[in-house]
């Protein structure tokens, strides 16, 4: 594959002595999190280089129904008040423990609660056990773990000899992003400047792990070929074999703003081919090319994903052109019958999980930015596309760790083309109930519409030119 580099750690263990020295910079905390080979609990210690009281609050309130015991050290006095913890000392290092129960997370819950036991491990957000000081910005985390068991977290790692660790805003413990912790296999794939933390937890019967990575890095080598890189610098990939299911990957999700994450869950039984046809993987990944956004900006980032589901894959040839400009008529077709009279893109996308508006939200704005992509191509004479100007989003503008508004991001695409392509699509089909009008579209790329809607291929010169530079090889 293109450029990547896989570099087989196996199964790990993460084994961590006492507690490190706080950090130099005042205010900072250290926390160790004991976890035992039944995972039923989690036992953190959190240390802080600060005299005077102090306030701990749960990242969630899931956190808080979970604590279970409280103490400190002597000379600390430590107690729960409702919500929060309280904290007097006088000393420079005040440490406190307390327990998270986990007993009660099991295997039937559902893969998108905060908690789910599978097999040999255990998935959990950090809010489920961090408690955070009100008024300090970044801790240092770090886990103990017992032999052969191993930790995936969204979040970059530092070490200090054999000590690995993990230093974090306090705003990215609050993502929906979740650590594994338990025996799984874990492994990095190097993709030029980028690192990506594989987890592959164990199933029932167990994933076969040269198809699974053969599949990670065939949608890899894809996305990253869009505009010669990877998208952003740091990604976990977690995958979680459920052994069921009618398709590869029933479920993917990908989490921002605490740590790039990828979640796939799939059912490892299904034929490498299988995988390798499937598009979840590739749409996942693409939502790495716009930065964390707003919930009323879903049919942007619903809909660049889309687009480029089709289009990434196309470029390393896990598609044929004519494959790709297929499936995105397809998709386009489910958007077109997806709409309802009377709602506008704009309410289907506020709406969307309530009224089931899905197909309109993703296809439409799949839609709108092929009309962007080939509006640049034709206005620049070839010299701009929506690659090139993702490209320049990505050197000024990712990673990103706030959330930014949709317009904001369309306004900066605009900035970065020296136009106003996509502020101007996003006001022709905001507030339209109509379906993108893509009849000019089609007779640019010489495509035609066929009996049963089905898609035709012409033989024009200039549509065929036009069709090959954007599902080409790069």
């Amino acid at each position: 594959m293109r450029g990547v580099i896989a570099l087989s750690l196996g199964v790990i263990s993460l084994i961590f002595g006492s507690v490190i020295a706080a950090p130099g910079a005042s205010g900072n905390a250290n926390y160790r999190v004991k976890v035992p080979a039944e995972l039923d609990r989690l036992d953190v210690r959190a240390c802080f280089r600060r005299g005077g009281p102090m306030r701990l609050r749960p990242a969630s309130s899931r956190a808080s129904s979970r604590l279970r015991t409280l103490s400190a050290d002597s000379g600390v006095d430590v107690r729960r008040l409702g919500d929060e913890i309280l904290i007097r000392s006088e000393l420079s290092d005040a440490c406190v423990d307390y327990r998270i129960d986990l007993a009660s997370v099991s295997e039937q819950g559902h893969w998108r609660r905060s908690s789910v036991r599978t097999h040999d491990a255990i998935l959990v957000t950090p809010a489920v056990f961090l408690w955070l000081p009100v008024d300090l910005s970044t801790i240092e985390l770090r886990f103990e773990l017992p032999p052969g068991y191993a930790v995936s977290a969204p979040w970059e790692r530092f070490d200090r000899g054999d000590v690995a660790h993990y230093r974090i805003d306090t705003d990215e413990t609050r993502s929906n992003g979740k650590i594994a912790l338990g025996r799984f296999d874990r492994y990095h794939l190097a993709v030029e400047d980028a690192t990506i933390d594989v987890a592959v937890l164990r199933g029932e019967p167990p994933a076969e792990s040269g198809k699974i990575r053969r599949w990670l890095e065939a949608n890899i080598d894809a996305v990253s070929a869009v505009h010669g890189r990877f998208p952003v610098p740091r990604l976990q990939l977690l995958v979680v074999p459920l052994g069921a299911g009618d398709e590869p990957v029933p479920w993917g999700q990908v989490t921002r703003g605490g740590g790039d994450a990828v979640h796939l869950y799939v059912d490892q039984r299904q034929s490498e081919s299988v995988f390798l046809d499937d598009w979840v993987l590739s749409h996942e990944l693409s939502h790495l090319f716009h930065p964390p956004m707003n919930g009323d900006a879903r049919w942007i980032y619903e809909g660049l994903a889309s687009y480029y589901q089709y289009v990434a894959r196309a470029r390393t040839g896990m598609l044929t052109p004519r494959q790709a400009w297929a499936g995105l008529h397809s998709g386009f077709e489910r958007g077109r019958r997806g709409g309802r009279p009377g709602r506008s893109l704009n309410d289907a996308t506020e709406n969307m999980h309530r009224e089931q508006a899905y197909m309109q939200v993703y296809w439409s704005g799949a839609a709108i930015f092929l009309l962007a992509d080939l509006q640049l191509r034709r206005d620049s004479g070839g010299a701009q596309s929506l690659d090139r100007v993702l490209a320049d989003f990505h050197a000024c503008c990712l990673p990103s760790d706030r959330l930014w508004r949709g317009d904001e991001f369309l306004h900066e695409l605009d900035r970065l083309s020296g136009t106003r392509v996509f502020s101007r699509l996003a006001e022709t089909y905001g507030d339209s109930d109509r379906f993108p009008d893509l009849n000019e579209a089609y007779r640019q790329l010489g495509l035609t519409i066929e009996r049963a809607r089905r898609l035709g291929f012409g033989g024009n010169p200039a549509g065929v030119a036009l069709r090959d530079a954007i599902m080409g090889p790069p």
